[in-house]
């Protein structure tokens, strides 16, 4: 497409299609910054004055301190990449608009296939995940073009650090300059996403405000359990010196009362004395309550629940396991549902704006769906849609297809199936159903009891033909329905079937006699 085309759909928003935004902008010094620290020497004091500068737009602080704590805090750091990594476990898909016409539909194709071309796309998806931590994730688009369409050939991440919000509208990214000064980010030029794991302005919506207080927390008792760790078990040793030592003789006494506990020897002045005492005790439990307090609120707080990470094996059960797993799964399909609209919004809208035909309306723009959907028990679904297809209930095979994930199959593409002219596969029987397939399949033997057969029916086939042309010349005469069974009374009156039951019994006696004989020859 020539430049003035897409001057005339994007207006004069091209600059992104050709630049980086980080080239031409006044970002020298900012990109020499080296990030601060602020988790040493952290007090509640401090840490209350981070976040209050974050409300106030100076975001620095409290984005340094998200990456000090994901990279200090091992539980942290494994809880987060637990809920980043699930990002990556389903797929995604370019949906076109309802009732989507061909060139909708055209249009869909063609996004899907350039995304799906683009090298570490997954990667993309992975480091939006850090917004969850930090609530913004920013990544320059490179684009370039090929003979007949744009597509976007780079993603470069920017650490946090180099973004601020604006004082005016703190739900606005900017991109800090030289000078203290910021701009608006170029439209078309990033993928911005804004993760909202709570509501509110941009300093807020992270998790690193609740993260932090646990972080400290649990390093207080981390320092206590370590000095408690030093002690545990070493006596006291109290130094006793004369009357009128001199300063350097207290001092020497100290240090022998110093190193006596690692050297386990020592010498003092003559007249000195080191006295021993009972070994400290105590036990590191409180501390360990504390540290295990903390990341089970650190577990709520990223996974939603601790089961699925912390089994003590006492309150923890499988059923509570899969109330969290499902809790946890939740947090997920919400995380993709938000980066997919980010991906609509920033790259699926301008490859359909470069490229297709479809961009008038962005109503019915084609969007980026994740997959969320889990699919059925493939054991289960298939034992029970058989009976209720059999007792009338109407099932679309697009809906089986649906729920248990299983594709529809393309125009001449080959399908799994029964070969043609096979055998059905074997079904387990009950004795007797084998027992009288055996004796349909036995072939007929020659012992005259198949003529004994057609003679009894004959006779029965005689007696009921009889009947049945009395029956029908009484119809015939007859005027009405009245007089049809007035004249079947009156015909049949005290005689029943007494013929027919007559050959019926010599039929039973015959089968009697048959057995007996199978049963005196051994058969």
């Amino acid at each position: 497409m020539s430049i003035d085309k897409i001057k005339a759909r994007l207006g004069r928003n091209t600059q992104a299609l050709t630049n980086q935004q980080t080239d031409k902008a006044e970002v020298g010094l900012v990109r020499k910054e080296w990030a601060e620290h602020p988790t040493s020497g952290l007090t509640p004091a401090r840490l209350a004055e981070i976040m209050l500068n974050a409300e106030h737009g100076d975001l620095l602080g409290q984005l340094d301190l998200a990456d000090d704590i994901e990279e200090k805090d091992g539980h942290v750091m494994a809880e987060l990449a637990k809920r980043k990594n699930a990002l990556l476990s389903k797929t995604w898909q370019i949906v076109p608009p309802p009732n989507a016409s061909r060139a909708e539909q055209r249009d869909a194709d063609m996004v899907n296939e350039i995304l799906r071309s683009v090298p570490d796309f997954e990667d993309l998806i992975l480091d939006m995940g850090d917004g969850i931590l930090r609530s913004i994730n920013n990544s320059q688009v490179h684009w370039a073009r090929d003979s007949k369409e744009w597509y976007p050939q780079q993603f470069e991440t920017l650490p946090a650090r180099r973004f601020t919000v604006s004082e005016t509208n703190p739900s606005q990214v900017l991109l800090r300059l030289d000078g203290g000064r910021a701009e608006p980010l170029w439209q078309f030029g990033w993928v911005q996403h804004r993760h909202k794991a709570k509501s509110g302005y941009i300093p807020r919506s992270g998790l690193i405000r609740t993260l932090a207080w646990p972080f400290l927390f649990k390093n207080y008792s981390v320092r206590d359990l370590a000095e408690f760790l030093e002690i545990y078990g070493l006596p006291l040793r109290l130094g006793k010196y004369p009357a009128g030592a001199s300063q350097a003789e207290k001092s020497t006494l100290l240090q022998a009362i110093m190193s006596i506990g690692h050297n386990a020897g020592g010498i003092i002045p003559k007249g000195m004395d080191i006295e021993f005492r009972e070994a400290a005790k105590g036990a590191s439990d409180p501390y360990m309550a504390m540290v295990e307090w903390a990341e089970r609120t650190q577990s709520k707080v990223i996974l939603g629940g601790t089961l699925t990470s912390q089994a003590d094996g006492k309150s923890s059960t499988h059923a509570l396991g899969n109330v969290h797993n499902e809790v946890r799964e939740e947090l997920r399909d919400s995380d993709l549902r938000q980066i997919g609209s980010t991906l609509t919004r920033d790259l699926v809208w301008p490859l359909l704006l470069l490229n297709g035909s479809t961009y008038t309306d962005q109503r019915r723009r084609a969007r980026l769906q994740f997959d969320t959907q889990e699919p059925e028990d493939l054991v289960s679904f298939s034992q029970a849609i058989p009976p209720l297809v059999q007792a009338g209930a109407r099932i679309p095979a697009a809906w089986v297809n649906d729920k248990l994930k299983i594709p529809q199959p393309k125009d001449g593409e080959a399908v799994l199936g029964a070969p043609t002219g096979a055998p059905a596969p074997a079904t387990p029987q009950s004795p007797a159903a084998l027992r009288f397939a055996a004796l349909k399949a036995a072939p007929p033997q020659g012992d005259g009891l198949g003529s004994f057969t057609d003679q009894l029916a004959n006779e029965a086939g005689t007696e009921l033909d009889q009947q049945l042309t009395a029956i029908a010349d009484l119809v015939d005469k007859a005027q009405s329905w009245e007089e049809v069974e007035q004249a079947l009374i009156q015909a049949y009156q005290g005689q029943g079937a007494a013929a027919l039951a007559g050959v019926m019994q010599q039929a039973m006696a015959a089968a009697s006699l048959a057995g007996r004989y199978d049963v005196e020859l051994g058969n």
